[in-house]
């Protein structure tokens, strides 16, 4: 494996790792022989994943912790800072999804809780690492929207959008933030991918999903694993503030 691909001895942070997209990244880095905190609310699922890892032989621990509450994030980066001393990778795979419910429908706790899910549990805790980034001259931050967030259309709800799409935002701004300081921002926008969560879905509701992408089939979470890992490499170095789309051809931008 070549300088530009290797992330070997970096220290990745993955919130949202207890399942799906999240997980996949924590299995990817892990094989990939970075350091990995496995970032999530519920111990009973996090701590057999991180002694999993382990198992493997990678330097991984669980760090429990709510991502849209500030003073949490707070305590899971200074359990990075405690352990490790670096943060080198973040990827921001902690979200939420309710339902698909009109406008006249959603009240103000259901537009904050759809707020809080997506965009303050990528703030707060980039805002708690991007310090140590900053002191090694590094960094790759990978934010996961949605098509939802690039389309406005299909199967997303409105709050759901506008938060999705709120990360892309925050994400480019960050971007040019953070250039000076070696440390790139992207953004990876996934279609349909066959989680826990959209398992629950309807099976007929999933085939009509389906058949409406080009490529036939729902998305794999280490697909967009694969597409993460790729925008965390220090072969990413010139790609800093892009979306990349990872749909199936539903949508191209």
């Amino acid at each position: 494996m070549s300088d530009l691909s290797s992330i070997a001895g970096q220290v990745a942070v993955i919130t949202g790792a207890t399942a799906g997209i999240g997980l996949s990244c924590a299995e990817r880095f892990a094989a990939e022989g970075a350091k990995v905190a496995v970032v999530g609310r519920r111990a009973e699922l996090g701590e057999p994943i991180a002694a999993r890892l382990a198992a493997t032989g990678a330097d991984a621990v669980f760090l429990r912790g709510e991502c849209a509450e500030e003073a949490e994030m707070k305590v899971v980066a200074a359990a990075v800072a405690a352990r490790w001393g670096r943060c080198d990778i973040l990827v921001n795979c902690a979200g939420g999804f309710r339902g698909v419910p009109k406008l006249e429908e959603i009240d103000g706790a259901m537009w904050h809780e759809a707020m809080a899910a997506s965009l303050d549990a990528k703030f707060f805790i980039t805002r708690e690492l991007v310090p140590l980034m900053k002191h090694n001259g590094y960094g790759r931050i990978v934010n996961v929207s949605s098509l939802a967030g690039r389309t406005g259309i299909l199967f997303g709800s409105l709050e759901y959008s506008t938060a999705k799409a709120a990360v892309i935002g925050f994400s480019r701004r960050l971007a040019v933030e953070l250039a000076a300081f070696g440390i790139t921002v992207n953004v990876v926008a996934p279609g349909t991918v066959t989680s826990p969560r959209v398992a629950r879905v309807q099976v007929e509701r999933l085939e009509a999903i389906a058949k409406a992408i080009p490529v036939g089939r729902l998305g794999r979470t280490e697909e967009l694993a694969h597409a993460i890992w790729y925008l965390a490499t220090p072969g990413a170095a010139f790609t800093t503030g892009a979306v990349l789309d990872v749909n199936g051809g539903v949508w191209t931008g």
